[in-house]
């Protein structure tokens, strides 16, 4: 299937850009500049000499799928109808949802497609999402078609166990037959026979819970005293204020049965995650165990260490990302806001580039970050790691970004004693950024990048300035920030990948997915106190993502005193070669690996040259 989304090469641009300002003599002048603010100034002082209408360009640029289409979007309703004549569901669901993204909000294409996709849900067992669907379709459904979604919405209700709801809506699909004129005759002998079966199986149901009842009735029986009431209880574990209540109940049952409530939507446990970890929260660290403190050291800088003996497989780390940005690829799959897997999509009324899981990331999405993207967000998915420190800016209040922006310093260890340590914008400000191991070409590069991304927020509202002076100023300090932030992501964002055997779900497909592949990397996100682990290519922790949360389990056992250590590149493992993980380690990084591993493997070839072995 073709990508709905389209590719704008700023890379290129940007190379283009360096090389113009080597022959202006420019590129001197800036390998000299010492801060981030001063490398925005140069590009903004020379934006004309240099970049003539290239942000303009950018900025106008319109993608063809950016707005709603009504035509690809009957086409992806087309290519999942294929799907799911040939029972390949997952397919059909993905391009269902596609569907639904494309679509113009609130169309019969849309409403289509939410009631295509309820048929997939109902075949993969799903009947609540399946009755969710359903509502989501029924006000711009066609009106000759509408008895089918009622139909499937009495046999979703049926599949629940609820006879009284499935015969009602059923008594409603008769009725929408009998008003709707012009169906084929065939087709209407066929879709009442199935309606017949359906109402056969309410009777049998409706009569097996008479019986129970029945059955019930006649086990009730009415208690003298209470000696009668505990020498006929059912079994020797039964206590007496259980029968009391069971008395009661039975009586009130008899007096008054009200009418069955509607089905209840899947049951979602609400669960305190800070009591998932090891022994409790941290006071001063609120997303680690008890058993870990932050530390600090001039060679380290902070770290995470263990104060007391951990057991493996223990959880120690359960933190949720500050700012989360997905791959293009699994913009249909997954959440844009929490990265959960998508069942029913909710939509952006303006663009096609996102989907919801739920109406609360929606809201909370279009509320944020989301407005400060829509408009150019064909531009922001083409600029990789740039896009997710654009979304950590614009994810924050101003007054917290304002604040933070000003009060931030490099922390020492009397700090890292005395202050909490939260998963907040204010600890994202104090990650490292390497500035000083960059090359001058990718800082120009970041520096460009981070001016473009200034433009984009000046042309939204999220600068609250009026005049230009002002906001000039102030779009210049923004675009510091952001270059300081885009050097951060760098060497702190987060992969989050997921195994393919955790996705017992049918309903879970990528576009273009690789049916061999195991693991897949969908979405990078910064994670501030998982940040502060450092690197082993023998790490003695396990992450896994899941419900929204990036759990860090302990691999094995770790003594007190021992620091917590993530892989930052491939594992010894996975790749043997010492030498081919220290190139990769330092090219991102900046830093020559001494872990355990390491170590262990230069000795050993020293010790073969020292024997003489080849």
């Amino acid at each position: 299937m073709e990508s709905p989304f389209s590719d704008m090469d700023w890379l290129d641009t940007a190379s283009n850009t360096l090389d113009l300002a080597i022959q202006k003599g420019l590129y001197t002048e800036f390998s000299h500049l010492k801060s981030d603010l001063d490398r925005i100034r140069f590009i903004h002082n020379h934006r004309s000499s240099l970049l003539s209408n290239t942000f303009e360009r950018y900025l106008s640029s319109t993608s063809s799928s950016l707005t709603k289409n009504a035509t690809t979007a009957i086409n992806f309703r087309k290519k999942g109808n294929d799907y799911f004549v040939n029972k390949n569901l997952s397919r059909a669901a993905w391009c269902y949802r596609a569907s639904i993204a494309l679509s113009i909000i609130n169309s019969q294409d849309m409403a289509l497609s939410y009631g295509n996709l309820s048929a997939v849900l109902f075949e993969l067992n799903h009947y609540h999402e399946s009755i969710r669907a359903i509502q989501l379709a029924n006000d711009f459904y066609p009106n000759e078609l509408k008895f089918k979604l009622v139909f499937r919405r009495a046999a979703c209700y049926h599949k629940l166990n609820d006879p009284e709801r499935s015969a009602y809506e059923l008594k409603i699909c008769r009725d929408l037959i009998k008003k709707t004129a012009g169906l084929d005759r065939k087709k209407i002998d066929s879709f009442c026979k199935e309606m017949d079966q359906l109402s056969g199986q309410i009777a049998l149901l409706n009569k097996r819970k008479e019986e129970e009842q029945h059955q019930e009735q006649e086990h009730t029986k009415s208690y003298k005293n209470l000696d009668d009431l505990i020498q006929h209880s059912q079994t020797p574990t039964e206590t007496l204020a259980t029968c009391l209540l069971k008395s009661t109940e039975e009586k009130i049952d008899n007096e008054f049965c009200p009418p069955s409530p509607p089905s209840p939507p899947r049951s979602v446990f609400l669960i305190n995650e800070s009591n998932l970890l090891l022994h409790g929260p941290n006071e001063h660290v609120p997303c680690a165990s008890t058993t870990l403190n932050v530390a600090y050291s001039k060679d380290k800088g902070r770290h995470i260490i263990a104060n007391q003996d951990i057991p493996s497989d223990s959880l120690i780390l359960n933190e949720r990302p500050y700012a989360c940005l997905l791959l293009p690829k699994f913009a249909y799959t997954y959440c844009d806001h929490c990265l959960t897997s998508i069942v029913i999509p909710y939509v952006c009324p303006q663009c096609s580039h996102v989907l919801f899981c739920s109406e609360h990331c929606q809201q909370r999405a279009l509320a944020s970050y989301h407005q400060y993207e829509c408009k150019h967000i064909h531009v922001l998915k083409t600029l990789g790691i740039a896009f997710l420190a654009y979304r950590t800016l614009t994810i924050t209040d101003h007054e917290t970004l304002w604040t933070t922006i000003t009060q931030t310093t490099i922390p020492n260890e009397n700090e890292i004693k005395t202050n909490f340590y939260k998963s907040d914008y204010f600890s994202i400000q104090k990650l490292i950024t390497h500035t000083e191991q960059m090359s001058i070409d990718d800082l120009f590069h970041y520096s460009l990048t981070a001016y473009l991304l200034s433009e984009i927020i000046k042309s939204t509202n999220f600068l609250q300035c009026n005049q230009i002076k002002k906001r000039d100023t102030e779009q210049i300090l923004l675009a510091s920030i952001l270059l300081k932030h885009i050097q951060q992501m760098i060497c702190n964002a987060q992969t989050i990948s997921i195994t393919k055997t955790n996705q017992i779900d049918e309903i879970i497909f990528d576009n273009e997915d690789d049916q061999d592949e195991i693991t897949k990397r969908f979405a990078s996100a910064i994670f501030p106190t998982c940040a502060l682990m450092n690197h082993s290519c023998v790490p003695n922790i396990r992450c896994v993502f899941d419900q929204g949360y990036l759990r860090v389990y302990t691999a094995r056992s770790i003594r007190q005193g021992e620091e917590i250590l993530n892989c930052y590149g491939p594992q010894k493992t996975l790749m043997p070669s010492t030498e081919q993980r220290q190139n990769v380690l330092f090219e991102q990084y900046f830093f020559k690996c001494q872990c355990e591993g390491c170590i262990d493997m230069i000795k050993s070839q020293g010790d073969k040259m020292t024997n003489g072995e080849n």
